[in-house]
């Protein structure tokens, strides 16, 4: 018994040193881990940066612009010809809207609240105007129109609160004049970015 107790000794506990080489290894690994991790860290941090500095950028912008947000009040669809009258914006800029919208370009006479809210739904941009502005920026405002291809309106609009007002979804943009260049900057930072952006505007013929 004895004998057969020292042919089969029992294991010590102890580890194995490690070779200088495994030694090497291990701390290899490691760096690699650490370095990993690191440019993980970093990569993230980058992203939650830039995405930082892309809000605030566009926040100055849309001061800059005056422009002003409103909240959503959903995409749900009249009967044809079923009025709504409790939008929070004029001209309004989201909310219950009559199933068919407007065509693109320019228009002579006013589209009412509830078609222009389904055009703005399609990424349209709303360029309206008070009767009676002065005729040379009715003309600037359409020149303004006829150069966009699609996704923009230019109609008046009756009893509007100042002279021109550029609308899309949920964005309101007021003005005493027809700046041109305001103008193109909300229509450059809000066409086709309506909830169903992207749909093609009815013909007008």
């Amino acid at each position: 018994m004895t004998a057969a107790k020292s042919r089969n000794p029992r294991p010590s506990g102890k580890r194995r040193r490690l070779s200088a080489a495994e030694r090497a290894a291990a701390r290899r690994r490691r760096m690699r881990i650490v370095a990993w991790v690191t440019a993980g860290v970093l990569v993230v941090g980058g992203a939650i940066g830039f995405a930082i500095q892309r809000s605030q950028t566009n926040a100055r912008a849309l001061r800059a612009l005056g422009v002003q947000t409103f909240a959503n009040q959903g995409q749900d669809h009249l009967q044809p010809g079923q009025a709504y009258t409790a939008y929070n914006s004029t001209p309004p800029t989201s909310g219950p809207h009559d199933p068919s919208p407007a065509p693109c370009g320019i228009s002579t006479d006013p589209i009412s609240n509830t078609v222009q809210v389904h055009d703005l739904e399609h990424g349209v941009v709303m360029v309206q105007y008070r009767p009676g502005l002065d005729p040379s920026q009715v003309t600037a405002l359409q020149t303004l129109g006829r150069s966009y291809s699609s996704h923009v309106i230019m109609a008046p609009y009756p009893n509007l609160p100042t002279p021109v007002a550029a609308s899309a979804w949920t964005k309101l943009m007021r003005l005493d004049r027809a700046d041109v260049g305001k103008l193109r900057g909300f229509i450059e930072r809000f066409r086709q970015h309506g909830p169903e952006a992207g749909i093609p505007c009815p013909s007008s013929g």
